[in-house]
Order: C-alpha cells, then sequence, then structure tokens
C-alpha cells in the first residue's frame, strides 16, 4: 500500500539528505534539480518509489493541489509521497501563496481547506514527523524502469473486442493508473495493420504512454490544424480517430471530429486532477449524431486495490460522490462545520452539472474572499446554486490604466473585458457582481430552477447594504444559453473576438441592472454593441452559427463620435491594442475609403495583422489627428 507521510520541519537533518530547497517545489528519485510545481503536468505517465512536495515558501506555504495530485499519481505501490511541512500544526494560519491564483492576486490564510486537510489525514491514519528518516538518500534512490507491459483483465477485453465492435464512437474512461494510455497505443498498433489511423490530443507531450506501446508510424495532429483539415476537407474521413484524454478538449471540436470521421475512439481519466467532472460523460453523448458506446477500466496498474493514498487525494478532491467528506469530523472551535459542509455539498454539485471544474476552483470556494453563493434546497437536497464574485469599485488611476491596456490585476473579469476592449470605463468604477456558475442537478434541469435562482439572486443582492450597481454573466455563446440569460432580464453587451480553449465558443457578457447608475451604464454598453456589433470581423459567423441571432438588429452606425476618437487617440500614442481599436479604426476607414486607403487590412478581413502592419496604423491614425 503506499502512504502519505507529514514532514513537519523547518529544516533539521532534513537538509543533510536532500538538495538546497528553494521555495516551493517538487523532487523526484535521481534528479538533482527540483521540477517547478508549474510544470507538474510533465510528470503524468512516469513512476516513482517516491516524491517529495516541498510546500514550504517565504513567510508562509506554497500549496497547488491539483500539483500535488497529480505528484501522487505517479506514485508506485508501497511507495511514499513525502509532504514537507514548515508549521503542520499551525497550518490553517499561514499565508498560502498559491491563493494569488484563486484570490485575484491577493494572498489569504486558508483554514477551510486546510482543517479539511488535517482532517483526512487523521482519518486515513497518515504519520506526521519531524523529519525524514536518518538512512533517507535522495540522490541515491533509482526510480523503476518501465517492466514489459503486462494486461490487465480489463484491458485484453477491450483490446480483443472494440476493433470487432460495429459502433462508430467509442468512449473509453477510466481513473488515473488503470493503463487506459497504453491500451490505446495497443489497439491503435493493431488497427493499423488494416486500417488508417491516426491520433490527436491537447499536445504531442501529453502522450508518453500511448508512445511506449504503439508504433512511431501513427501520424499525430495538433487539434487546430486538424479541425482547419476538416473545415477544408483536406484529410481522408474514412480513418481511424484516437482522441487522447478527451474532456481537456472543447466539445464543439470534438461533435466536428466525431461527425467527420468514421470511427473514433476517446479515452479520458474520470475524477480527473486536471477537472473533468461528470459534466464530460453526460454532455457528450448528447451532442454525437451517430452510435455511441462507452467502455471502462478500474483495475488499478500502479498500485493495489483499495490504496488509501488514491483513496485519499479522491476524497481531497471531492471526487468520491456524495459520500466525500461525511467522516470527517471539525472541531466546533476551530472551524465554521456548516460552512465548510456547505462548500463540499456545492462543489459536487458543480463537479455534476458542469463540463469541467478544477481544484483551483475547489481551493477558491473554500477560502476565496468576495464571494456569493445561493443554493437552492429540495427535500434538504441541495439541487441548484448560483457562485458569484465581487468585481468593480475601482479607483480612477487603476481604471484608466486598465483602459490603456498598462495594467491586468487579477479578478473583475467582465469589468476588465468591458473596460479595457469594450471601451467602457465605468464598468471597473461601478460596484458589480459576477455570476461566475449557475448549476443545477442534471435530474432536475429544465424545470424552472435555473431561473428561480436567477430571480432570488437579484433580489437578494438588489436589497443588500453592500452597493450594487448591476449583475453581469459571462459564458460560452450558444443560443439556448443566450435565450435563458435574456430571459432572465440580462442584457447582451459584448462577445469576445476569439472562441474560448475550454468551451470552444465565443463568450458572451451580458448584464442586470440594478442601481439608477447601473441602468444608464447598461443602457449605454448596449447601445454601444448594437452600434459596434455589425463591424465585427465575426458578426457573420455569429449570424450563421446562432439561427436568428441576426434578430439582434445592429446599428451598424458609420459615423465616428467622441468615444471613437478618444479611442483613436489612445492608439495612436501606442497605448490601446489593435484588437481594443478594431471597430473605431473600421469606422474611420468606411467613413472616407479613398483617404484612408492605407487601412487595407479591412478589405482582407480574416488574414493575420503583422505588427509592422500595427505600427503603420498607429502613424496613420497620428497624421488624422494632427
Amino acid at each position: 500500500m503506499r502512504k502519505l507521510v507529514i514532514v513537519n520541519s523547518q529544516n533539521g537533518k532534513l537538509m543533510q539528505c536532500v538538495p538546497k530547497f528553494v521555495s516551493s517545489g517538487i523532487y523526484l528519485p535521481s534528479t538533482p534539480s527540483p521540477t517547478p510545481v508549474s510544470n507538474a503536468k510533465s510528470l503524468l505517465g512516469n513512476e516513482y518509489p517516491f516524491a517529495i512536495y516541498d510546500m514550504r515558501a517565504e513567510n508562509g506555504v506554497n500549496f497547488n493541489l491539483e500539483a500535488f495530485a497529480i505528484l501522487a499519481g505517479t506514485i508506485q505501490e508501497n511507495g511514499t509521497l513525502y509532504l514537507l511541512c514548515p508549521d503542520w500544526e499551525n497550518i490553517e494560519n499561514l499565508i498560502d501563496l498559491d491563493s494569488l491564483r484563486w484570490n485575484a492576486g491577493k494572498a489569504v490564510t486558508a483554514p477551510n481547506f486546510y482543517h479539511y486537510f488535517k482532517q483526512l489525514v487523521t482519518q486515513y491514519q497518515f504519520e506526521c514527523r519531524g523529519e525524514l528518516h536518518s538512512s533517507f538518500n535522495y540522490c541515491s534512490t533509482k526510480g523503476k524502469c518501465h517492466s514489459p507491459i503486462q494486461l490487465t483483465e480489463g484491458q485484453q477485453k477491450i483490446l480483443k473486442n472494440l476493433p470487432l465492435d460495429l459502433t462508430d464512437i467509442h468512449l473509453i474512461t477510466a481513473p488515473r493508473g488503470r493503463g487506459k494510455s497504453t491500451l490505446a497505443g495497443l489497439l491503435a498498433t493493431e488497427l493499423t495493420q488494416q486500417h488508417n489511423v491516426l491520433i490527436t490530443a491537447r499536445s504531442l507531450s501529453a502522450l508518453p504512454s500511448f508512445w511506449r506501446s504503439a508504433e512511431q508510424k501513427i501520424p499525430f495532429f495538433a487539434p487546430d490544424n486538424l479541425i482547419e483539415q476538416v473545415k477544408n476537407k483536406a484529410i481522408y474521413p474514412n480513418q481511424w480517430l484516437f482522441i487522447d484524454e478527451a474532456a481537456s478538449l472543447p466539445l464543439p471540436i470534438l461533435q466536428q471530429l466525431c461527425d467527420y470521421f468514421e470511427k473514433v475512439i476517446l479515452t479520458t481519466t474520470t475524477q480527473n486532477y486536471e477537472g473533468t467532472g461528470r459534466g464530460f460523460e453526460l454532455k457528450l453523448p448528447k451532442m454525437l449524431n451517430k452510435p455511441f458506446k462507452h467502455w471502462t477500466l478500474s483495475q488499478p496498474l500502479r498500485w493495489g486495490e483499495n490504496d488509501p493514498l488514491e483513496h485519499f487525494i479522491n476524497d481531497l478532491l471531492l471526487l468520491n460522490g456524495d459520500t466525500v467528506g461525511e467522516n470527517c469530523n471539525f472541531p466546533l472551535q476551530s472551524v465554521e462545520v456548516a460552512l465548510i459542509q456547505r462548500r463540499i455539498e456545492f462543489y459536487r454539485l458543480l463537479a455534476n452539472a458542469h463540463y469541467k471544474t478544477t481544484p483551483t476552483d475547489l481551493r477558491r470556494l473554500f477560502d476565496g474572499e468576495n464571494q456569493i453563493l445561493l443554493q437552492e434546497i429540495e427535500n434538504d437536497q441541495l439541487i441548484g446554486g448560483i457562485w458569484a464574485m465581487l468585481e468593480g469599485g475601482l479607483g480612477e488611476e487603476l481604471t484608466h490604466a486598465i483602459w490603456l491596456g498598462e495594467r491586468r490585476p487579477q479578478g473583475n473579469l467582465v469589468a476588465q473585458y468591458l473596460c479595457f476592449q469594450g471601451n467602457l470605463p465605468e464598468a471597473c468604477k461601478l460596484h458589480s457582481v459576477r455570476i461566475s456558475r449557475i448549476a443545477v442537478k442534471p435530474e432536475k434541469q429544465n424545470q424552472g430552477v435555473g431561473k428561480r435562482l436567477i430571480s432570488r439572486f437579484i433580489l437578494q443582492n438588489s436589497s443588500a447594504k453592500r452597493p450594487l450597481d448591476f449583475i453581469s454573466v459571462s459564458f460560452g455563446l450558444t443560443a439556448p444559453l443566450y435565450a435563458f440569460w435574456k430571459s432572465c432580464g440580462f442584457r447582451l453587451v459584448q462577445i469576445t473576438p476569439n472562441k474560448e480553449a475550454s468551451s470552444g465558443y465565443q463568450s458572451a457578457m451580458m448584464l442586470y441592472p440594478v442601481s439608477e447608475q447601473g441602468k444608464l451604464f447598461a443602457q449605454q454598453a448596449t447601445q454601444a454593441f448594437a452600434r459596434d456589433f455589425a463591424l465585427q470581423p465575426f458578426f457573420t459567423e455569429i449570424c450563421e452559427e446562432l439561427q436568428n441571432f441576426e434578430q439582434f438588429r445592429p446599428l451598424a452606425a458609420s459615423n465616428l463620435d467622441e468615444r471613437d476618437w478618444q479611442n483613436l487617440a489612445a492608439f495612436a500614442n501606442g497605448k490601446r491594442t489593435f484588437s481594443a481599436v478594431y471597430v473605431s479604426l473600421k469606422r474611420l476607414y468606411l467613413s472616407d475609403k479613398v483617404r484612408f486607403s492605407g487601412l487595407n487590412i479591412f478589405e482582407r478581413e480574416g488574414q493575420k495583422i503583422t505588427k509592422n502592419e500595427v505600427e503603420k496604423y498607429r502613424k496613420l491614425v497620428l497624421q488624422v489627428l494632427n
């Protein structure tokens, strides 16, 4: 059985048996230098007899939950994961520098998460000691070489039966460490004997286990390259396509690939450390237009059944379903039990209802500041909820720096986007609340629960004591989602020019005004969007993809106004970016195509613009202003 050991030591004898430690890092057998926590994903697929996660940091700790979970997945049977902590007994009172990632750039303590962490360590009876064993030698311990492939019964069954199955789309899922990628490599090799086979994944570096068991002649295509070839019909469709860790790719891309290729095998990790909830398995089959079959693997390869370290990590990341956290007894005098239980229940809801919910979301939900939770309870069960963040209220100086593109402070996502890209500085000055997530249990969806939640949320926040001018939301733009938020009284004020990597859709931003100032701003923002929308390069695409979306009736005004000239002046002086002033530049060009013929980029829309062209346009606009 594998185990976790908490090493509660500032330095002690530890420094005699490991290299000099830097602030927060990962140490592996026979590796002379630490692996940065940010590179933890590069360890996926590797195996070690032990590993050390050093969470010590100057004046506190630095604990990246995702990296810690990935590292735990590399430990072999009977191995040990060491966690170096400067003050285990007092950890909940230490500043966690990882909070800079999930608390809008402000480092805070994380008492709720660490109380939960401690209770799980106690529940699993993991050891906490003051130092590593005196005989421990970091540099001399060797990692285990990969042994010849020995297939489990589950792997053999799929390898034998899947190639003969008449189903077009196959999904293979498994918890980490079950040999899913290895199986995919063997399947691909077998299929190459009679078929053309290719593979795609989020990156080539994410395929080490696949290539260890597959023939190197299987061609790899990056997702964006493959989609481009599919759109142009430049690739033969009668092939077997493998999609590794499919849940890391947007659903629209998966749908396109499954529709195009004759046979598709998707593999993905369930209970994924990177944040794949049940949402993927629930949503993908509904989007497919071909016969679909789901295969699973359950027997672990790197460790034994009922491994305590695996169960601990699954509990820590709330991946074990509705039983997570039920056996933890929190001391009343040190933590608010009800608060933690609400966070646990809400995270379960998110993981079940959303496509992706990450360990970073968990950390933010447990201890992040400036957040609001609203829950919908039915028969003592949580069936829906809203997770929101406070935004805005920024000063004049910071707002102007954001508008110029000189500052990008963390947080305030919608407020900053409307200020910079939407040319609406008031968005940062006014006080707002951004709905980050709305989740409803799958079996309760399409029953009005979401609308009831929105109505309650608007009512409660409109009457709250804190100042509030408007409520905002940002989401992947689809016709049903747009119709939902519109029916809730929200107004469309922005669409991003590029599709989001996580969703595969462009993001829409909508507002619900609350105060008188908020109503004036919402009217200004709505009019500005209506005036600019038809000039955007993605206007035609949006109208084609979203049926009846052209009914938005854009104004497409060609006359430049004061906002346009302010926009152009900042661009000419080297402050604002080309994308932020795109519409104002296009409006300038359309006002006199002969005089401003130098802006010929608008006659070849869709092509990329070079830095030299941007500088040429800055000079041209500067001449106009002078």
